[in-house]
């Protein structure tokens, strides 16, 4: 009877602990507005020469449309989209298309992630 009494006040003061920790971390983690800068360079993976005009985006990740940026005349890139693990694809004309996986910490509230890309050609 005492051990019932002992596990009883145990699971009366844990479960809400429990309870109020699910609670905080999906009010934390649930971000309705992207808020980390992807950036990056995308290369020629045998000459090292920039790609212009190629595409970085989500992957079909999160709501349409997707976050995605195009390179410039230095095959650079930038945009905005969710702290959250999703994969990243790099497209150009002409190269197979690059896959990265994007890790960013829910926690350490990253702000800026730098995510390069070699394309090899078709």
């Amino acid at each position: 009877m005492r051990l019932k009494k002992r596990t009883a006040r145990i699971f009366t003061k844990v479960l809400p602990a429990i309870l109020w920790l699910a609670v905080f971390l999906a009010a934390s983690c649930a971000s309705s507005e992207p808020g980390l800068t992807v950036r990056g360079i995308m290369k020629d993976a045998e000459t090292g020469q920039p790609i212009a005009g190629a595409t970085v985006s989500d992957d079909g990740y999160g709501p349409k449309p997707y976050k995605s940026a195009t390179t410039d005349a230095t095959g650079t890139y930038q945009f905005v989209t969710w702290s959250e693990e999703h994969n990243m694809i790099a497209q150009a004309p002409g190269y197979k298309a690059g896959h990265q996986l994007l890790k960013s910490s829910l926690f350490k509230k990253e702000k800026e992630k730098v995510l390069d890309f070699a394309l090899v050609r078709q």
